[in-house]
Order: structure tokens, then C-alpha cells, then sequence
């Protein structure tokens, strides 16, 4: 893939996070995706979990059960590819159901191959995730 394909495709990630949308996520991850987020991480998310239908599922249900749907933005700050990678670096907020505001800034990493996100590697200030997701 090109560069601009690739960063397409990691936009088009984006796009389907904000949408909740599970068909379009395993459109673009590849069967055998791997997710790896930081150990440090709130349960059951810190570690590598594999597969696209698992993945797709862990994420979608852990923002469709915090978030007010249509709530999360993304400001991307810096996007860095070639034909095999992806980073992006972003800010994510979003609105809680119980009206609290998460903001929080990411690194993204996406290995791309046959068109697809095979690998995704979420890089996320564990401290600030903890403190908002454990708050009553």
C-alpha cells in the first residue's frame, strides 16, 4: 500500500471507532489482528489480544458501555507512515454517561498488510485512563 492508502486506512479506524462500527472495524483488521496496550492498563485491556471479532468486540462494548454515543473526538496531531506503518499520534475525548469528560492522549502504531491493520499497537497515559475509568 502506499503511504496515503495506509494513512487512509488508519483514518478509516478512527471513523469506525467514532460510528461504533463493528462491520467496518473487521473490514479493515485482519483476521489474525493483534492488539497490544500497555500491561499497565485496566482490566481485562493491559496485554495482546488476538483476533478481529474479539477485538472489534472488546472495544466497541468497552466505548458503547463509558461513552454517550457521538460523543468521541479525535484530534490528530501528528500522523507518520510509509507503506507497511501508521503512527498517530492523537488526543481522544469524549463524553461519559454520567457526564464526565475523558480526555486522554494516544499513540497509536498500525502494521498494515494485504490492506488491512494486522497489527495495532495502543500506546495511552495508563495514570490518567485509571483515574477516570475507577472514579465512581
Amino acid at each position: 500500500m502506499s503511504c496515503a492508502e495506509s494513512e487512509q486506512l488508519a483514518q478509516r479506524f478512527l471513523a469506525a471507532t467514532r460510528a461504533a462500527d463493528r462491520e467496518e472495524l473487521l473490514r479493515i483488521f485482519h483476521p489474525d489482528l493483534v492488539w497490544r496496550i500497555p500491561v499497565g492498563a485496566i482490566p481485562p485491556f493491559g496485554g495482546t489480544h488476538r483476533g478481529a471479532e474479539r477485538v472489534a468486540g472488546m472495544m466497541l462494548d468497552s466505548l458503547a458501555g463509558t461513552f454517550v454515543p457521538g460523543s468521541i473526538r479525535h484530534r490528530v496531531r501528528l500522523v507518520l507512515s510509509d507503506e507497511r506503518h501508521v503512527m498517530m499520534e492523537l488526543e481522544l475525548r469524549a463524553r461519559a454517561r454520567d457526564g464526565r469528560e475523558y480526555e486522554n492522549a494516544y499513540v497509536f502504531v498500525f502494521e498494515v498488510e494485504g490492506g488491512r491493520i494486522r497489527e495495532f499497537r495502543e500506546h495511552v497515559d495508563t495514570t490518567t485512563a485509571a483515574r477516570f475509568f475507577s472514579a465512581p
